[in-house]
């Protein structure tokens, strides 16, 4: 007897999923025939133009991100003879602390 409850165990393990798959697959083919969900789904004509849009959006912020490549690039030389010493990057760092601590104490 325990042999038999074995193959039916098998059976159902097998069968079960099987035919879950069966239905779902029948049920999915039945819904892509029909027309009515045909109509129902958004045209995909569209699509060019949503893509051609963002295309256009890409390379307008491409050119703008060239151009303020291009401006740190040039003003680069610049700041680098505008640095600071090491006396004046100490006192700031000494106020943005005593800042600090004022604004903890509040």
């Amino acid at each position: 007897m325990a042999l038999n409850d074995d193959s039916n165990a098998r059976w159902r393990k097998l069968l079960v999923p099987g035919a879950a798959s069966l239905l779902g697959a029948g049920a999915g083919l039945v819904l892509t025939r029909t027309d009515k969900l045909r109509d129902a789904l958004p045209k995909v004509d569209g699509m060019g133009d949503l893509v051609g849009d963002l295309r256009g959006k890409l390379s307008s912020v491409a050119e703008k991100a060239g151009s303020v490549t291009s401006d740190l690039t040039a003003g680069s030389s610049s700041s680098r003879s505008a640095s600071i010493s090491s006396n004046q990057l100490e006192a700031r760092r000494r106020s943005r602390e005593q800042r600090r601590k004022q604004r903890a104490g509040r």
